[in-house]
């Protein structure tokens, strides 16, 4: 007898730039029969973490977070030490997440992921107790992602426009970090704590990035000459951004850093934090049908 599997939809309606109307028409004809489904709308910020919660104490066997990153971030910490799966129909402007794990990008593909139901366990970690699961960051990444938030336009062509337009006037900044307990003096473009391997649409910032090896990828790019901003482009979007001289990457459980600017956590800004930012693995602590 097939296992009956009951299953919770968490559609965000405004992530990405592509309507999820035929996405949710194609449910009721690609899920596998023995799935039992709800689909339910995200309203305000935070609301699909309630949604997840609800659906957890309510007996379901996993949560689907219909959007990009952020949604998948807020489904994902109600579920963390939990036996209710995450799993993932990709609709946001980059969807790194989904990427590294191999989940499909497209709708009846990812569907028929959710139907096999194959259940991976990865880690996830905190930045002063707020979990994430892809990245989080300080620097060129988080300044980005402040733009971006109040861009007004969302999507792949207008991520890029911005990063653009920023990428060669950024200026870098100073940092103390104790990583492992050894004190660290950085000047960096940007320093990125990697769960997985990229931002999203194949930028890899962190290529050796494994999600279940109980350990962050500390990633480093130091300040570089205008002259070489192609080339390291060229590397993030080839996954060999390791390869450049002005990259460095350490494996850490533990990072702490004295009061940074803007930060970013799963691609979504951050204010500036009056205290430090304490950051920790967490592994094998989320179930994900991929």
């Amino acid at each position: 007898m097939i296992d009956k599997k009951k299953i919770l939809f968490v559609v965000n309606p405004i992530s990405g730039i592509k309507g999820k109307e035929a996405a949710i028409q194609l449910l009721e004809k690609a899920l596998a029969k023995n799935i039992s489904y709800k689909i339910v709308y995200t309203e305000r910020t935070g609301h699909a973490t309630e949604l997840t919660k609800n659906a957890a104490e309510e007996g379901y066997h996993a949560v689907i977070a219909v959007g990009g990153d952020g949604t998948v971030n807020e489904v994902a910490k109600a579920l963390i030490h939990s036996e209710v799966a995450l799993g993932v129909i990709p609709f946001g402007s980059g969807n790194g997440f989904a990427r590294h794990l191999g989940i499909p990008l497209q709708v009846k593909a990812a569907i028929q992921c959710i139907n096999k139901f194959n259940i991976a366990t990865i880690d996830t970690a905190s930045l002063n107790k707020e979990p994430f699961i892809a990245t989080a960051g300080m620097g060129f990444d988080a300044h980005i992602a402040s733009q971006f938030a109040n861009y007004g336009k969302r999507g792949f062509l207008s991520y890029s426009q911005i990063a653009l337009n920023e990428f060669l006037t950024y200026k870098s900044k100073k940092y103390s970090l104790k990583v492992d307990g050894i004190k660290i003096k950085k000047h960096a473009f940007l320093i990125c704590f990697a769960n997985v391997g990229q931002y999203g649409n194949n930028a890899w910032i962190a290529p050796t990035a494994e999600a279940s090896d109980g350990k962050l990828k500390v990633c480093i790019l130091e300040p570089f000459p205008a002259h070489l901003a192609p080339d390291i482009l060229l590397k993030l979007f080839n996954k060999t951004l390791h390869k450049s001289k002005y990259y460095e990457v350490i494996e850490a459980e533990r990072i702490t850093i004295k009061r940074p600017n803007i930060y970013q956590i799963d691609g979504e800004a951050r204010e500036k934090l009056n205290r430090r930012m304490k950051i920790k693995v967490v592994p094998h602590s989320l179930k994900v049908i991929c």
